[in-house]
């Protein structure tokens, strides 16, 4: 309020009630501050004012009674009186108009943050509103994707479920046609599979006989040796080779391939072994 004095020290600001310290600069602080800074320093706190005189700093009471009002000015002449009061009012103008000032500076310092933290917030607004729209067209584009997305899964099972009920049908068929081909004539047959595979081996089944070159066992006599009277004793037995059989297509030997042994039994080996008696 303009009918109260603050204290003018930078650090204090607050209203000045009982007792007050006053200057010759026309400053003004309060009973704590006074005492702490005048103790043993006689500069102003508030400009730094030489103040080694001494009425430069009184100590006064901001309410005083009523019988110091009646007294403090008895006996002074009407112009004594007025030159007092109107320094009186110089100080109190004074310090109404630093308070405006001081007031003042606050509230530009106060503008000042306000209008950079609106230039701020703008700024943050705008970036986060560009974000915002850059987040907004990439859900756009993210719902864009996940719709082609499902749509080709949708397409990928339909083909799916397509490719699965022909499977099946594949299978259908070939399970029938398995059922079909398969009869108690088939495995009757399975004989004469074997006799065809037999006489492909056997018509490929080729061994050279009748020289050194040829099969020899342990015991075998080279042909150098054959006339030695050795020869029968060392010999426990031998191959005598017979014809190639061809079979034919109830399995039967009707013949050799050489034209011997045409009527050799069904179950001939190919090889007759021959063991001399002891």
């Amino acid at each position: 309020m303009e009918s109260e004095l603050v204290c003018n020290h930078k650090k204090c600001r607050k209203r000045v009630e009982d007792y007050a310290w006053i200057t010759s600069c026309s400053h003004i602080f309060c009973d704590e501050d006074g005492v702490r800074e005048f103790k043993n320093n006689n500069s102003c706190p508030a400009c730094s004012t030489d103040l080694s005189d001494k009425l430069d700093i009184i100590r006064i009471e901001v309410n005083p009674s009523e019988k110091y009002k009646s007294m403090v000015l008895a006996g002074k002449r009407p112009e004594m009186i007025m030159e007092i009061c109107s320094r009186a009012m110089s100080f109190w103008s004074y310090q109404i108009h630093q308070e405006r000032v001081y007031q003042e500076y606050v509230c530009s310092k106060a503008k000042e943050r306000a209008t950079q933290l609106e230039q701020y917030y703008e700024q943050v607004i705008s970036q986060t509103s560009a974000e915002l729209n850059s987040l907004k067209s990439q859900l756009t584009a993210t719902k864009k994707e996940l719709e082609s997305f499902k749509k080709k899964y949708q397409d990928a099972s339909e083909k799916v479920a397509d490719k699965y009920r022909k499977y099946q049908k594949l299978q259908a068929m070939y399970d029938a046609l398995k059922r079909k081909c398969i009869t108690p004539s088939t495995f009757e047959g399975g004989d004469a599979v074997n006799n065809d595979r037999a006489r492909n081996a056997l018509s490929n089944f080729m061994i050279p006989i009748g020289s050194d070159h040829g099969i020899s066992c342990p015991g075998s006599i080279p042909n150098s040796r054959k006339g030695s009277p050795e020869a029968a004793s060392d010999v426990p037995f031998s191959f005598r080779p017979t014809g190639t059989p061809i079979l034919t297509q109830n399995g039967d030997h009707p013949q050799t391939k050489n034209g011997r042994n045409q009527h050799q039994p069904k179950n001939k080996n190919l090889f007759d072994l021959d063991f001399p008696g002891h």
